[in-house]
Order: structure tokens, then sequence, then C-alpha cells
């Protein structure tokens, strides 16, 4: 499960809910880097620091890194239709408030840096619900291409984006940049309210938002797949930020570009993207994710270093245009690997997991990178930043995302345990399962006994021991607590993969005879 090699990228275009549904992405991501352009500029004209101008990427980035997980957690059992109308009718609000307190003179910097704020949350929430609602409407099959597609179109944002804040900006002003953003984000209430289906994400959830959100933490801790992808986007992500970050500076300072050419250097990052959506489509075919990813992140090291030493605004065009084929093959190929393989029952909350800390990363990174410009330089700051992807290169190919044998989506489709009295709902349950070891086998036995206390922890187990017979030495007690029956259930069935049951079956061959299990309840003390 390594690479997307069946389905044309041109296939799931044909459904119609998701050409509408990709229209709303686009005008809601156009409409926020239309926002994030005409403040970075404002801010780059102006002579601010470049902590400050830096500092416009943070507060866009921020949100993902704040929300990331309530949102994923809402999306499981919340309306789609509600939460994407309901984001869309905000930002449409706050970007007409904005709007009007320019024309007043009264958008001050940090009125600006709230309504970037503001709009990062607004496309957090875009973003994640986007990704949950997503499996409803394509086949399974299609969702090796659609992280693709859908690069393809947040990304493209980035193409449109700037290149019509930068005209409007240069022609009419901010007040017109923001009346123009205002319109695209009212577009997308419309079409979300007739083009989301009523009925996804309504389901019945024994969870509060805390709970879900504590049990994805618990799952991606216990994940070592999961912990490894969220480490290789965060070495890509830091270094990657430093291009976001001070490319105003670069345009003003090294370039001497005018308002409407950084609009245009900003919009060929976009070009790129969408181009690489299609272009690098048969080439990630024949790759490894890992391989695919580390070409990604060396071109993007390249480009980096060309920000600081190509005095040419048409030859930084198109080295522009080669980093955004980067971002969007490097940023996608880690959508379609968790699509790929992580758990229904966890995707939605994991995906808002990776997209925490990839905008968390960029987030950090860029003010990083505006705190290092204005103390070492531009031209060391930049450079540095391309040291740091190279080592991320390295990193990729050494140690980069692990074979996903170990975790995968298909349910071994188990029989419910025995149901218990309605006197024990919502009391806390200890399951205590007993082990008779093989004799001389007991070393063995415990290397994958710590296998199972990983799975029984990713899969709910709020606690868990094993403990060895005093008298019998060939004898293991297991422990483990959840909160509550629904948690036991669900751990035995929507949760159980085949992976999962695989550590239980490898753990088998070192027994005498089959695991006995016994359910106990907690008392209400009074």
């Amino acid at each position: 499960m390594d690479s997307d090699r069946t389905v044309s990228i041109f296939a799931p275009l044909r459904i119609r809910r998701l050409r509408m549904m990709l229209g709303f992405q686009l005008c809601a991501s156009v409409g926020v880097w239309i926002l994030v352009l005409a403040v970075q500029w404002t801010f780059t004209e102006t002579g601010e620091s470049a902590t400050t101008v830096s500092m416009v990427q943070f507060a866009a980035s921020l949100p993902f890194f704040l929300l990331a997980l309530p949102i994923g957690a809402m999306a499981e059992f919340v309306s789609h239709r509600l939460l994407l109308v309901g984001t869309a009718v905000v930002l449409t609000a706050s970007t007409i408030l904005l709007a009007v307190l320019q024309q007043l003179g009264l958008a001050k910097t940090p009125i600006l840096m709230l309504a970037v704020f503001v709009a990062g949350a607004g496309l957090a929430s875009v973003a994640i619900v986007w990704q949950a609602l997503l499996p409803n409407i394509v086949s399974r099959e299609m969702m090796a291409v659609v992280p693709a597609i859908d690069g393809a179109v947040f990304n493209g944002a980035r193409a449109v984006g700037p290149v019509i804040g930068g005209a409007v900006l240069a022609g009419w002003g901010s007040t017109s940049a923001f009346a123009l953003t205002a319109a695209l984000f009212a577009v997308c209430v419309f079409v979300a309210a007739r083009t989301v289906p009523a009925s996804t994400g309504r389901v019945e959830s024994h969870n509060s938002i805390g709970q879900a959100v504590a049990g994805s933490v618990r799952f991606i801790r216990h994940s070592r797949w999961t912990r490894r992808l969220l480490l290789r986007l965060t070495m890509f992500g830091i270094p990657a930020s430093c291009l976001w970050g001070l490319l105003p500076l670069v345009a003003h300072d090294r370039l001497q570009v005018s308002t409407f050419g950084f609009g245009i250097l900003s919009g060929a990052i976009g070009i790129g993207a969408v181009l690489g959506a299609i272009l690098l489509m048969p080439l990630r075919a024949r790759m490894s994710w890992n391989h695919f990813v580390a070409l990604g992140s060396g071109a993007y090291a390249l480009v980096l270093v060309g920000l600081v030493v190509i005095p040419w605004v048409s030859a930084m065009f198109a080295v522009l245009v080669v980093v955004g084929a980067a971002w969007v093959g490097v940023q996608s190929t880690w959508m379609i690997a968790a699509h790929a393989v992580v758990p229904r029952w966890i995707k939605a909350r994991v995906i808002a997991f990776v997209m925490l800390m990839f905008q968390g990363s960029q987030a950090i990174g860029a003010l990083l990178w505006g705190v290092l410009a204005d103390s070492l330089g531009l031209v060391p700051a930049v450079l540095l930043a391309a040291l740091l992807m190279f080592v991320s290169v390295f990193e990729t190919r050494r140690r980069g995302i692990m074979p996903s044998e170990a975790i995968a989506p298909e349910l071994t489709g188990a029989p419910d345990p025995l149901a218990p009295n309605a006197e024990y709902s919502g009391l806390r349950v200890i399951v205590e399962t007993t082990y008779h070891v093989l004799p001389g086998r007991t070393e063995e036995f415990l290397d994958n006994v710590h296998e199972l206390k990983l799975s029984r922890r990713r899969l709910g187990a709020l606690r868990w021991s094993v403990s060895r017979s005093a008298n019998e030495p060939d004898i293991y007690v297991e422990h483990c607590t959840f909160r509550d029956w629904s948690e036991y259930l669900a751990q035995e069935t929507e949760r159980l993969t085949v992976p999962e049951n695989r550590v239980r079956t490898k753990l088998a061959e070192y027994l005498v005879l089959a695991p006995q299990t016994r359910v106990l309840v907690e008392p209400k003390l009074f």
C-alpha cells in the first residue's frame, strides 16, 4: 500500500458533488490568500520588521494548531453541512466588518492580525471537515488520487488568490480586496448549503469532544507508524515555512517588485501546485512514498537556495513554480498515506492531527525565520532553512514513513462480546485475561505482549498492566481498563482491524491453551 497505481486522477472529477465541493474549497482558499497577501504586502510596504511580516503567516497557521483536534473530533458526529455553512457565514461576516473598518481607517495592525487569525481558523475548519467528508463522496479506490486533486485545488488557490489580490490591491486598494474576499466567502455559504449531504457527520457518539481528543492522542502515542509520519512532516514543515514567511521580503528587498509583481510571484507557487498534482502523479505511482517525499524535499531545498542567489524576476518565477509542485507533491503524499492506512474510526482525528502538526510547524517556523532574518540577515536565514531541508531529505531516505503492513483499515468482522446487564451501563470496565504460556517460550511471549499493550492502548484502553503468577510462573494475567462497556465493545468490533487482530494471533502461538477472559465492572461506591 505504498503508491497509487490504479485510478486516473481525472476519474473522481466525474462526480458532480465532488466538483461542486472543490469549487467551495477553491473559493474559500482564494479568499483567505487574497486577505493574507493584502495584509503581508501592506506591512512590507510600510516598512514593518521581518518578524512582523512573518507573523502574518504565523497568524494564518496558528488556528490549525489550536483548533485542529476539536474540529476533527466534531467532524465525526456533527453535521458536515452545519459545520461548513457555519464556517462560511463567520468568514463572510468577519471580512465584511474588516472592509468597513479599513474604509474608516480603523484597521490597525492588531485588527489586521486578528482578521488573518479568523481567516486561518475558517480555513482550518474547511480543510479538516472537508477531509472527513471526502470518503462519503468518493469510493475508497478513488481516495488514492483525490488527496492530490484536493492539494492541487488548495494550493492552486495560491496561484489565483495572490494574482487577483495583487491586481485588486494595486488598482483599488485593500478595502476592495477585503470586499472581494467577503463576496467569495458568501458564495461558499450558498454552495455548502446546496451541496453537502445533510446526513454526513451525523452519527451517534458516546464521547464528548474532550474524550474524543484524548482518544486520538492515545492512538497516536501508541502508533509508531503515525508518530513517524508526524515527525517526517514536521521536519519538512519547519524549513518549508521560510518561503511563506520571508517571500514578501525577498520580493521587496532583493527583487524590488511592485504590488502586482509580488502577486505574480506568489501565484507562481500555486501554478506549480496545480501542474505538480497532474504531472507528478505517474512519477509517484512508480516510486515509494519515502523516495517521492525525499525527491520533493530536495527540490524544495534547492529552491530555497535560489531565493537568495537568483537576481532575475523571470528566473525566480520559474523556481517558484518548481517549489509549488514540490509542495503539493510532498503534502498530498502524506494525505494519501493517511487515507490509505489509518482505520476509519480514528481517521478524521488523525488527519486533523496531521494538519495540526504541519500547520503548527508552519506557524512556529514562519515566526522563527522572521526573528532570524532580523537578527542574522535575510540571506543567512534562508540558507539555514535550506540546510535544514537537506537534513530532512537525508532523514527521509534513511528513516522515512514505516511500511504500512502494521496498520490498515480492514476490519476483522469479529462478533460482538456478550452485552452486559442494563444496570452496568456507564460503569468502568476491567477486562482480565489469563495466559498459560508454553514452557520455555516466556521471553517470546513477553516480547509480543508489549505489542499487545500498544494495540490495547491504541484502541481505547485507559490503563493496561500484566502480572505474573507468584505460584505458577508460566501464568500471566492481563488487566485492561475501559471507560465503559461501549469503549470495550468498540475495541472488539468497529476498531479491531486485521493488523490489530494479528497481534493477538501471534501471541497465541506461545500459549498452551486459548486465553481466558473475564469482564469485571467497577461498582458505584457511595
